[in-house]
């Protein structure tokens, strides 16, 4: 398992928990929050991608926080981040038939839970979960991008050290000798 996919898992698994808890004040929100989710367990056969798995997570954090009328957009992209919590249980090797509902009635037992106990998620608390799910949706989104450079730098770091280590070849330290020892005397001789 890469650093992508632990990322990714704990985008997914936060951002499911945080967007079930945030749409529990609202029965259209769990709706659209249901919306996103089968649209997104229905693929079949997709793996997640973690920029798209970012980006929807950070878009729709910040769709709920600073644009509140249209919260039900945030909560479809919110249901397809954990559709796809689906797809990375799926991918580490669980099985669709069990993951799929197990994930949903984790959905749907954080929105009773937030719904029936007013202390189990309050206000601050999701506004504050929705920050580091858009956060961690940027990190998780921008991660592959900058591992790919990383990897390129260090690939030609590796190619740069095996040419440090190879010896120059004679005739080339004897060109520049000749050539710095020439240009010196034509400097003396100019000068007299």
């Amino acid at each position: 398992m890469t650093v992508i996919v632990h990322a990714l898992w704990m985008l997914c698994a936060l951002g499911a928990a945080t967007f079930a808890a945030a749409a529990a004040p609202r029965r259209p929100w769990h709706v659209a929050l249901a919306i996103g989710f089968l649209a997104v367990v229905m693929l079949p056969g997709v793996s997640p991608d973690p920029e798209v798995a970012g980006l929807c997570a950070a878009l729709s954090a910040l769709v709920y926080l600073f644009r509140p009328r249209y919260a039900w957009f945030g909560f479809v992209l919110g249901g397809a981040v954990a559709g796809m919590l689906v797809q990375v249980f799926v991918l580490l090797g669980g099985p669709f038939v069990v993951t799929a509902p197990v994930v949903a009635v984790g959905l749907a037992a954080t929105v009773w839970l937030a719904r029936t106990r007013p202390h189990f998620a309050p206000e601050a608390l999701r506004e504050e979960a929705l920050l580091i799910v858009c956060m961690l949706g940027l990190g998780v989104a921008v991660l592959p991008s900058v591992l790919d450079g990383w990897q390129a730098a260090a690939n030609l770091n590796a190619r740069m050290e095996n040419v440090a280590q190879q010896a120059i070849p004679a005739w080339v330290l004897s060109v520049v000798a000749t050539s710095t020892l020439l240009g010196a005397a034509y400097a003396l001789w100019s000068r007299r």
